[in-house]
């Protein structure tokens, strides 16, 4: 490769990478961005606007568009705007959940376009039925687009740990062990790459970064509330993975001698205090009546006093592992996400309250933050990772894969 053709290619990739981190920009705004002669950023334009992937328009035929937005409103004529098109390439993003499948795809522009459910008919089903099941859900969304290989391909979130070489390790809520799932999903899946199996805390918490803006916090705590719970540490700005992937297993941290129930045999895991399973084996013990989570959370919105009590023990034991995590992580704010996070939403006066007892005066409690439901699902983060990376390093997936400068 010559290095023309590899300044080109950077080019390419810094303009794309503008155009989504910035939004809507002239030529002249991108040529004073990339530190290029205007004709420079012309030839490039020309050359992404051949290909699909950027066009343009004029702002005053666009309703509600402020040409300034994003940059100093200049008198005159306002300038032609570049934009991504977003059906250029489409990314897929899964979950895999305890109770139901989720699929969700995410355009060139990073903006959710659809979403899919389908609900597990048993508990622990196993990998290849699973693996099948998803491979048909996206089987039939892609046989209803024009252009196919606009699909770059799918990543998936998995309620468990999974190694670097993309294997799941363990994952209790589905009794899976030791499952080559990456391996399944493709040998069903036609045309379509399985680019990467990733925890579904991970993947949370990269949709909660893009929805947050992570240029508000370096310093954050992701817990994932669900049949277990999931956790990711945000510091400097990077999620920690650790010696061997296994970073932020928060529901294993032991913060008591038992618990309400137990997945993993662990005792005292902070998960056996604040799961769904934990929190329907309490109620139940107390002799409340319901089997799901629902069930129980109608019975605390109908003023049942054991449900109350339960919310309240349950605010508590949250509190406490908070309070662990403050103090070692010192997050600057610590996202609470998935199912039982609506108990969360009952108790957040509750829980700050707990939270600031159990530190010390001088030590600042973190933002807690409870997204409403749908906004930041793990197959959301799961998508959006697979287009973070059609845009890292020289560009897009499968372009500028053999580029390398020493």
């Amino acid at each position: 490769m010559s290095m023309p053709l590899a300044v080109r290619q950077m080019n390419e990739a810094r303009v794309l990478a503008r155009l989504l981190n910035v939004g809507p920009m002239s030529r002249a705004d991108l040529a004073r961005e990339l530190d290029v002669t205007r004709s420079t950023a012309g030839s490039i334009v020309a050359s992404l606007i051949e290909a699909g992937k950027v066009e343009e328009f004029d702002p005053k035929a666009v309703p509600g568009l402020n040409p300034g937005e994003n940059h100093p409103i200049r008198t005159g004529r306002p300038a032609i705007q570049l934009r991504l098109i977003p059906d250029h390439a489409l990314f897929l993003g899964a979950y895999i959940g305890a109770r139901e499948l989720r699929l969700c795809v995410v355009d060139f522009t990073g903006t959710v376009r659809h979403s899919f459910v389908e609900r597990l008919p048993k508990v622990y089903p196993s990998p290849e039925d699973i693996a099948q099941r998803l491979a048909d859900m996206v089987t039939t969304f892609v046989s209803t687009l024009p252009m196919p290989a606009t699909v770059r391909g799918i990543n998936v979130a998995v309620p468990g740990i999974v190694d670097f070489g993309g294997d799941i390790l363990r994952a209790p809520s589905m009794n899976w062990r030791r499952t080559s799932f990456r391996e399944m999903l493709q040998q069903r899946l036609t045309g379509i790459c399985v680019h990467r199996l990733v925890n579904d805390a991970n993947a949370f918490a990269m949709a909660e970064i893009q929805r947050l803006d992570a240029e508000r916090s370096q310093e954050a705590v992701f817990l994932l509330l669900e049949d277990g719970v999931g956790g990711c540490v945000q510091s400097g700005g990077q999620l920690l993975e650790g010696t061997n992937g296994l970073a932020g297993e928060i529901g294993h941290m032991p913060v008591g001698d038992g618990g309400h129930c137990s997945h993993t045999g662990i005792a005292g895991a902070f998960e056996n205090y604040v799961s769904r399973p934990a929190v329907l084996a309490h109620f139940s013990n107390l002799g409340g009546i319901g089997t799901t989570l629902g069930d129980y959370l109608d019975r605390l919105d109908a003023g049942d006093p054991l449900a109350q009590t339960v919310l309240d023990v349950w605010a508590n034991d949250l509190s406490r592992g908070l309070a662990i995590l403050t103090v070692l992580l010192n997050p600057e704010r610590i996202v609470i996400g998935g199912r039982v996070a609506q108990l969360a939403k009952r108790a957040e006066l509750q829980i700050a309250t707990c939270l600031q007892q159990r530190l010390m005066a001088e030590t600042p409690p973190p933002a807690l933050l409870v997204p409403e439901a749908g906004e930041a699902g793990p197959e959301i983060g799961a998508a959006l990772m697979l287009h973070r990376a059609h845009f890292e390093d020289f560009g897009p997936l499968g372009e500028f894969q053999s580029l390398s400068i020493g």
